[in-house]
């Protein structure tokens, strides 16, 4: 692994940690008021938006090689819903309530967040293979090559 590698992975272990953090603290905290929207269904708007981020960080912070990038997609998805079933069960003690739309809008979220990662993830890996961008970009740098290397 190269220290550029080591680096990524690091910077997102701790947003991953970081965005975890305020999403269960939001989560548990006594029912609050979310301005509402015209059509209603505010609440499930930021279920999905909260999930999404959850599972781009989730799946960046798994290091991933190109061989076995879809298992740790998946397990990434297993872990953001999990993680969203356990969050709407621990929300009754606390004064909040389960409800099935809000575990669907997280599942949603989910998704969307893995497919957005997994697009992302590709574009990355195609640049960092192109001759231009690797040598007007630095990327060789952050790819883990040493600094004699000539493109």
């Amino acid at each position: 692994m190269s220290l550029a590698s080591y680096h990524g992975i690091r910077i997102a272990s701790l947003c991953l940690s970081g965005y975890w953090l305020v999403l269960f603290t939001g989560t548990h905290l006594p029912k609050i008021t979310i301005p509402k929207l015209p059509h209603g269904n505010e609440d499930k708007y930021l279920h999905f938006i909260a999930f999404a981020g959850l599972s781009f960080l989730l799946a960046w912070a798994i290091p991933t090689r190109l061989e076995n990038r879809w298992r740790n997609l998946r397990l990434a998805g297993l872990l953001a819903v999990f993680y969203g079933a356990m969050d709407e069960l621990t929300q009754i003690p606390v004064g909040r309530t389960a409800d099935w739309m809000d575990f669907l809008a997280d599942v949603i979220g989910v998704v969307f967040g893995l497919c957005c990662y997994a697009l992302c993830r590709d574009i990355f890996w195609r640049l960092s293979s192109n001759i231009w961008f690797k040598r007007f970009s630095g990327a060789r740098y952050l790819a883990g090559e040493s600094k004699a290397v000539r493109v």
